[in-house]
């Protein structure tokens, strides 16, 4: 048994190293009543050439521009689609490998309908921990333990969603090169519904504020991080984790009418997005 799951592993594993271990994927929201008014006539603002290609077109200078991604998700893709891309991920953090997803984009575009969705109808949060114990009850050979914990950065200040006080968190770096947060929050999961449970409470406490450009608007980024310990029974044991984030939209305050605290939360947001190119 442990033969066939080191190749099964070895095989996943070797599939998605072909497929990138950086992907980039786009999806396109569909249009509101707002913006279906001011659409160019004859030419759509947003085209599509298989599953890779999206064109963008721009009415001031009558032409189209074309963009590249490993895979484009139109304004017709539901969340069950979406996450069909991002399933095979959970395997992997069960593997031992450590993985991040995380959604990025202009303020009201909807990251946090693709990241967290309702509760009618999940985004990759929920379905991916619902992945990873559907897989945790497949091997039955194994002990698999999940824990879950949730924070936000606001205003560059780190906060636990899960137990939410004044206390100072910072990010930390051991010796080993790998980074962590003393004092964070983080919790036993042994189903689903303790997930929606600690992820409803989370969801409480986030920073959102109405701008004109999103009514809801998130004003700090969100990180649900999923540690796993997966041990065979009498053999090896992989620990993996799972980071997936809810960034903050980008934002010009011209448009979203910021003022006051929204502008400092918006310069924050801003400040931080601009070092993701130093990554």
């Amino acid at each position: 048994y442990k033969e066939v799951m080191e190749a099964r592993k070895k095989l996943h594993n070797m599939v998605l190293d072909l497929k990138g271990n950086i992907r980039v994927f786009v999806r396109v929201r569909p249009m509101n009543s707002r913006e279906s008014q001011t659409e160019p006539e004859g030419e759509p603002t947003v085209s599509y050439q298989d599953d890779t290609k999206i064109g963008i077109y721009d009415g001031q200078h009558a032409r189209r521009k074309w963009f590249d991604f490993d895979q484009v998700f139109s304004g017709t893709v539901n969340q069950v689609q979406v996450f069909e891309e991002a399933k095979p991920l959970a395997t992997s953090v069960l593997d031992g490998y450590n993985v991040c997803v995380f959604a990025y984009g202009q303020t009201g575009s909807g990251k946090t309908h693709t990241m967290t969705g309702t509760a009618q109808d999940p985004g990759l949060n929920i379905r991916v921990l619902q992945e990873l114990f559907r897989l945790r009850d497949e091997r039955a050979e194994y002990e698999i333990s999940l824990s879950l914990s949730i924070t936000e950065i606001y205003n560059e200040t780190i906060r636990d969603l899960l137990c939410p006080s004044n206390k100072k968190l910072e990010v930390k770096m051991n010796q080993d090169g790998t980074v962590t947060v003393p004092g964070l929050s983080d919790e036993k999961v042994g189903s689903v519904e303790d997930v929606t449970k600690f992820m409803a409470e989370a969801t409480k406490v986030r920073s959102v504020s109405c701008t004109d450009m999103n009514e809801a608007s998130s004003r700090s980024h969100s990180i649900v991080t999923v540690r796993t310990q997966c041990t065979l029974k009498g053999g090896d044991t992989y620990v993996g984790k799972i980071h997936l984030i809810d960034l903050a939209g980008s934002e010009n305050v011209g448009k979203s009418g910021v003022s006051g605290q929204g502008m400092r939360e918006a310069q924050s947001i801003n400040k931080s997005l601009s070092a993701l190119g130093d990554v």
